[in-house]
C-alpha cells in the first residue's frame, strides 16, 4: 500500500508541469543542506549562487512551459483581490524606493528577488493543488530524506571527532557537529520550518518498536542538535509552533504535539549520552555551545532594532532603499533581525505593512482552514496541516529575532513552507476568473524588471566573490567575520 502510494505521487509529481516547480526546489533544499558545490566559497555564497540557479528554472518554466505559467496564473487569480492589489502596490513603492536609493543596483537586486521567491512561492502552491494529498506524502518523505541526510552525516562527523580526532589530540568540539552552513543560526533557520514534518512518517506508518526506532532516529538527531546549537531563534520559533497546535490543532494537534515532545525527550537524551557522557568516558576535552548565561540577552539585536526604527523614522514613506541596511550597516550585522523593521526600514512603512496585512491575512485564514480540517479529516491529512501550520507560525516568529528572510536556503525553504500552505488552502477550488489585461500587463513588467533586475544585480560579482572578502578582511582587524546579507560580505559600497 505505501509502495503504490508513493508510486501514484511520483505519477503526479512528474506528470504534472505545475509540479515541475516542487522537483527544483525540493532538489535544491536536498542538496543545499548536504553537499557543498562551491568549496572554494563560503557555504552561504554557495548557496546563495544555487539559489540563482533554482530562481532561473522556475523563470524558465513560467516562460517556456505553458502549462505551467497558466498553473501558476490560476493560483494568483485564486488569491482574494485585495492581497494581489497588496502585493502589486508593495513592490511598485519597492522599486520607487529601488531607484532612489544610494547603490540603486543592490536595491534593485534585492527588489527582484523578492518578487522571483513570489513565483516560487505560487509555482510551489499550483504543484500542491495539482498533486493533492498525494504530493503532501511525497513532500513529507522529501523532507525527512533530507533531515536523515544531514543526520547521517552528524554521525560521520561524530564518530570522527571521537577516533580521528582523539589520536591527534584534538578535543570534542559541539560546533563541528552542525556543517552546511556558514553560521549555526542558518542552520536553526531550516529546523524550525522542518521538524514539525519529521515525525509524521513515524505517526503514519510505524506500527511496531522497531520501526518507530528507525523513523524516529532522525527527528531525535536534529532535536539533539537543537539542544546542543543554543539557538533561541530556534526554540521560540519551535514554543509558538507547538502552541499554534494547541490552539488550532484539534485532536491531531493533540497527538502531534505529543509526539514532538516525545522527540525533544528523545534529543536531550541523545544530548546527554553523546554530547556529555561519551567524550567524559573517553576522557576528551569538549567544546560546548551552551547559551544558559545570556538566554535573556539581546545579542545587540536593541543596536539593530534602533538603526532600523531610525531610519523608519527618517524615510517613512519608502524607506532607505532595499538591502540599503547593509549600505549603513554597523559593525553588528547587514541586516536588521527582524522582519518587518526590515520592511519598514528598507522599503517604507507603507509598503511594509501591505506585505505584514498579506502574510497576517493568510496565516488568519491558513489557521481557521487547519481547524476545520483538524475537527473532522483523516489522521494524514489533519497531521499534515498542523505541520504547516507549526511551521508557519514557528518561522514567522524566529522572523520577528533572525535573518530568515535574507539567508538563500531558508528563503528557498519558507517558500516551500508558503506555497504549500497556499497550495494546500486552495485545493479544493478552481479559478474561474482570470486576470484582466492590466493585471496581465503589471505581472508581466514586473516578471521582466525582476528578471533583468537580478541579472544585473549579480553579474558584476558573480566572478570576484573571494576578491571581494579578502579585500574587505584586509581592511578590518584580525578577528573581523564576514556579515552576511545577499553575499557572505553583506556589507554594500559603491
Amino acid at each position: 500500500m505505501f509502495i503504490e502510494r508513493l508510486r501514484t505521487a511520483f505519477d503526479l509529481w512528474l506528470g504534472a508541469p505545475a509540479s515541475w516547480f516542487l522537483t527544483v526546489v525540493s532538489l535544491y533544499i536536498f542538496l543545499e543542506s548536504n553537499v557543498d558545490f562551491a568549496p572554494s566559497l563560503t557555504w552561504h555564497d554557495g548557496q546563495r549562487i544555487a539559489q540563482l540557479v533554482l530562481m532561473a528554472g522556475v523563470a524558465v518554466l513560467i516562460l517556456a512551459v505553458p502549462a505551467a505559467r497558466n498553473a501558476v496564473a490560476d493560483t494568483w487569480v485564486a488569491l482574494p483581490r485585495w492581497s494581489r492589489v497588496a502585493l502589486f502596490a508593495a513592490f511598485g513603492l519597492g522599486i520607487v524606493s529601488a531607484m532612489r536609493a544610494p547603490l540603486w543596483r543592490w536595491a534593485l537586486l534585492e527588489w527582484a528577488m523578492l518578487v522571483l521567491l513570489v513565483a516560487v512561492t505560487l509555482g510551489v502552491a499550483a504543484g500542491r493543488r495539482v498533486g493533492g494529498v498525494h504530493l503532501d506524502r511525497l513532500l513529507v518523505m522529501v523532507v525527512f530524506a533530507t533531515a536523515t541526510a544531514y543526520a547521517a552525516k552528524t554521525v560521520v562527523i561524530y564518530l570522527a571527532m571521537l577516533t580521528v580526532g582523539a589520536e591527534y589530540g584534538q578535543g570534542f568540539n559541539v560546533r563541528e557537529l552542525f556543517t552546511g552552513f556558514s553560521n549555526i543560526r542558518f542552520f536553526g533557520h531550516i529546523q524550525t520550518m522542518l521538524l514539525p514534518f519529521l515525525l509524521l512518517p513515524a505517526m503514519w506508518w510505524a506500527t511496531t518498536p522497531r520501526q518507530r526506532v528507525l523513523l524516529g532516529a532522525g527527528p531525535a538527531l536534529w532535536w539533539m542538535l537543537v539542544v546542543a546549537s543554543g539557538t533561541r531563534g530556534t526554540w521560540l520559533g519551535l514554543s509558538v509552533g507547538i502552541l499554534t497546535a494547541t490552539l488550532f490543532g484539534g485532536r491531531h494537534g493533540r497527538r502531534w504535539i505529543k509526539w514532538q515532545l516525545a522527540g525533544a525527550a528523545c534529543g536531550l537524551l541523545c544530548y546527554v549520552a553523546f554530547v556529555q557522557i561519551v567524550p567524559n568516558l573517553l576522557e576528551q576535552p569538549v567544546s560546548f555551545l551552551h547559551r544558559a548565561a545570556d538566554i535573556t540577552s539581546l545579542s545587540m539585536r536593541e543596536v539593530l532594532w534602533d538603526m532600523a526604527i531610525r531610519f523608519s523614522r527618517e524615510n517613512p514613506l519608502l524607506g532607505v532603499g532595499p538591502m540599503h541596511f547593509a549600505y549603513y550597516a554597523t559593525a553588528v550585522a547587514a541586516h536588521p533581525h527582524n522582519a518587518i523593521l526590515q520592511f519598514t526600514a528598507e522599503w517604507g512603512i507603507p509598503a511594509a505593512l501591505s506585505f505584514t496585512a498579506v502574510f497576517a491575512a493568510g496565516g488568519l485564514a491558513f489557521a481557521a482552514r487547519v481547524r476545520r480540517v483538524a475537527a473532522g479529516s483523516d489522521t494524514q491529512v489533519g497531521l499534515t496541516a498542523v505541520a504547516l501550520l507549526a511551521a508557519l507560525t514557528g518561522a514567522a516568529a524566529q522572523a520577528m529575532v533572525d535573518g530568515i528572510l535574507v539567508m538563500p536556503v531558508s528563503q528557498i525553504v519558507l517558500a516551500l513552507i508558503c506555497g504549500w500552505a497556499i497550495g494546500y488552502y486552495f485545493s479544493d477550488q478552481s479559478s474561474i476568473a482570470r486576470c484582466g489585461i492590466l493585471e496581465k500587463a503589471l505581472c508581466a513588467a514586473i516578471a521582466m524588471c525582476a528578471v533583468g533586475g537580478a541579472v544585473y544585480g549579480v553579474l558584476p560579482e558573480i566572478d570576484r566573490l573571494e576578491q571581494r572578502e579578502a579585500a574587505f578582511l584586509a581592511t578590518h582587524p584580525p578577528d573581523t567575520v564576514l556579515l552576511p546579507r545577499f553575499w557572505a560580505q553583506g556589507w554594500i559600497k559603491p
